[in-house]
């Protein structure tokens, strides 16, 4: 099964210069864990919830005066629409990331997260306990 039949299509993306506020107001709008940062087309990075609560807020800092190209998370880890999903898998896996964005010729196209993948991989508990354990892991 390839990427594209899974994961979230309407990817809403923030500036740059937008604000953890902003952010997080966007996160609540959609129902969503992380906000793609986009120049015009272009992804430049991602912001979590907890890249907002640890690195912002818990540094006693205000949202509104932190901005997401301060915060968003390098590297940016992509994969393409056809990407198989067990290598999406390994991919969250190896580098711990819930979250992938999916880019089809340098254009952002939707978002996969581990709760996609788990259903996706339905059949394949050793594969979604194996990603899950190895992202939850303290490096």
């Amino acid at each position: 099964m390839k990427v594209r039949s899974i994961g979230v299509k309407e990817v809403h993306c923030a500036a740059p210069d937008a604000t953890l506020t902003d952010i997080a107001t966007m996160m609540r709008n959609y129902g969503v864990g992380s906000v793609p940062i986009c120049e015009g087309d272009k992804l430049v990075g991602l912001v979590t919830d907890r890249d907002i609560a640890v690195a912002c807020i818990a540094n006693d800092r205000s949202g509104s005066s932190c901005f997401a190209r301060d915060y968003m998370g390098k590297p940016l880890h992509t994969i393409s629409p056809d990407t198989d999903i067990k290598r999406a898998a390994k991919i969250m896996s190896d580098n711990q990331i819930r979250r992938l964005p999916v880019i089809q010729r340098g254009k952002l196209v939707g978002m996969i997260s581990l709760g996609d993948l788990a259903i996706a991989l339905k059949d394949d508990d050793k594969l979604v306990a194996e990603t899950l354990r190895n992202i939850s892991e303290i490096s």
